[in-house]
């Protein structure tokens, strides 16, 4: 069983219940998430393959959605939610906007950024 973890304005939330489309957020009520993705889930989630070990997780992941876009984060957060078990049809609550900052704890990675609440009126046309 999987310990990684997302949380939206330091709340506990359903990867199911996240979708992706990173965006300028300038006026735009956000709150803060955070993803902890554990060691042990790396592997599935992210390709670590391409990734020198001299380089900080938050270059290579920043770098990675600065050039692929939201692309690359939704691949991410599928494999999360894959590696859960969460199957399609949850409806968005939350849309990730943003990867702010990438660390590195004791037991992974944590991805901070921005989310916005999701209204299909905004996405869906």
């Amino acid at each position: 069983m999987t310990t990684s973890t997302i949380f939206i304005n330091d709340a506990i939330e359903s990867f199911g219940r996240v979708w992706v489309h990173v965006q300028d957020v300038d006026g735009m009520t956000c709150m803060p998430y955070r993803v902890h993705i554990a060691f042990e889930d790396i592997g599935f989630v992210i390709d670590p393959e391409d990734k020198d070990p001299s380089v900080s997780w938050d270059h290579y992941l920043r770098k990675q959605v600065s050039e692929l876009g939201s692309g690359c984060l939704s691949l991410y957060f599928l494999q999360l939610r894959k590696l859960i078990g969460i199957v399609d049809g949850e409806q968005p609550r939350w849309v990730i906007a943003t990867l702010d900052a990438v660390f590195e704890d004791s037991d992974g990675i944590v991805l901070h950024g921005r989310a916005v609440g999701f209204d299909s009126s905004r996405f869906l046309r």
